[in-house]
């Protein structure tokens, strides 16, 4: 059957939150981004951000929220900093507490009084080392175990129940093939491909006359190919129930186009970004700096893990493993800073732990901010 000719509607660009925008500093990014963070600490802040980006309507839970963000935000600023003067045999475990304290914050939003709730006091993960063997990360992995902050982190991320069995693996190489920032030292050192396709000019098309709007974007068939993943095989990693999408003719041999299968009839007052915004989150897009410094988006490939897993979630699971590892086996942590692997530990601890933290800017103010140095 040929392909469908692509819907023509006026671009109004894709992002991953409906409110987006670019920040310029001539200061450390770091800084401005904890800075940033540290402003949830204000009860005017927190505040503001839980109506109108979060859509908690009441007063009494949104006073709430601000005492119990200032608490986990303090002791996350203060975790990450002790860490910032750490070794490699200590830091990845202050690094882990902090971002243990940011994933406390940005759950409260979802599910207020988090600390009454058993789950809060449990990392939902574990692992321990092989008393007989020295740690491989090429078959190491973390499991997936009773309830704990994981879990609310991964519903708070998908907004929607957490549906694996408990117990279920992730192997920690298939987690590092999630990370662009390291995927030069992930193919050096594992001899193979990141396991991401990367999206070219994804957008959002909008229909004026019938209010209609849509998702589309294109991807390099070399991409596809050096993967080897099908078209059906990517539409059914993206296809989930109210958002599907098909292959339309490319007017560029080089690249695949796909769009939404069904437009999205809008209603009322819902701008098109809003009225999308669910469509987005079930892509489970990860985001990236590519070449020229621009914010790039790709698809995950994620058949060998037990459940979609989106990218705060990825990261945050390798810094668990990384600060029981550091916690648990000193001897293997020593192994390791002598092998080839340490190139790719570095390079997440140095790379992936600041995305990550960006990442978490982010979702605590449900905002896609692109942050440039100015220099």
């Amino acid at each position: 059957m040929p392909l469908a000719e692509p819907r023509a509607g006026e671009s109004l660009g894709l992002h991953i939150y409906p409110e987006f925008g670019d920040e310029y500093t001539v200061a450390d990014p770091e800084k401005i981004i904890w800075s940033s963070i540290r402003h949830l600490s204000s009860r005017g802040v927190v505040e503001w951000a839980a109506e109108h980006r979060h859509g908690i309507t009441s007063k009494r839970d949104r006073s709430l929220l601000a005492h119990n963000l200032k608490l986990y935000i303090e002791q996350a600023s203060e975790f990450y900093h002790a860490a910032a003067g750490g070794k490699p045999n200590t830091a990845p475990l202050m690094y882990y507490y902090s971002f243990l304290n940011l994933a406390k914050a940005l759950c409260e939003f979802r599910k207020p009084k988090l600390h009454e709730r058993s789950e809060c006091y449990a990392h939902g993960l574990s692992w321990r080392p092989d008393p007989h063997r020295l740690v491989n990360p090429e078959r190491e992995y973390v499991t997936i175990r009773g309830r704990g902050i994981w879990h609310v982190l991964w519903e708070c991320m998908m907004r929607e129940p957490y549906s694996a069995p408990d117990g279920a693996k992730l192997p920690i190489r298939v987690l590092l093939s999630y990370c662009p920032e390291i995927s030069s030292e992930y193919g050096t050192i594992f001899a193979r491909p990141t396991m991401l396709i990367d999206l070219e000019k994804p957008d959002l098309l909008y229909r004026k006359t019938r209010r209609e709007a849509w998702l589309t974007f294109s991807v390099a068939r070399w991409k596809l190919n050096s993967r080897k993943v099908s078209v059906p095989r990517l539409i059914a990693s993206i296809s989930k129930t109210g958002s599907s999408y098909a292959e339309v003719k490319s007017g560029d041999k080089e690249f695949r186009v796909f769009e939404s299968s069904v437009p999205k009839r809008l209603t009322g007052r819902v701008d098109p970004w809003s009225g999308l915004e669910e469509d987005v989150l079930r892509l489970n897009l990860f985001a990236h700096y590519a070449d020229g410094r621009k914010l790039t988006y790709s698809i995950p490939l994620q058949e060998s893990l037990p459940i979609r897993t989106p990218q705060v979630v990825v990261y945050y699971t390798v810094l668990y493993w990384l600060g029981s590892l550091v916690r648990y086996d000193p001897h293997s942590v020593r192994s390791l800073i002598d092998s080839g692997y340490w190139m790719i530990i570095d390079g997440f601890m140095s790379q992936c732990r600041l995305w990550l933290l960006e990442l978490f800017r982010w979702a605590l103010y449900q905002s896609e901010i692109s942050l440039y140095n100015a220099r």
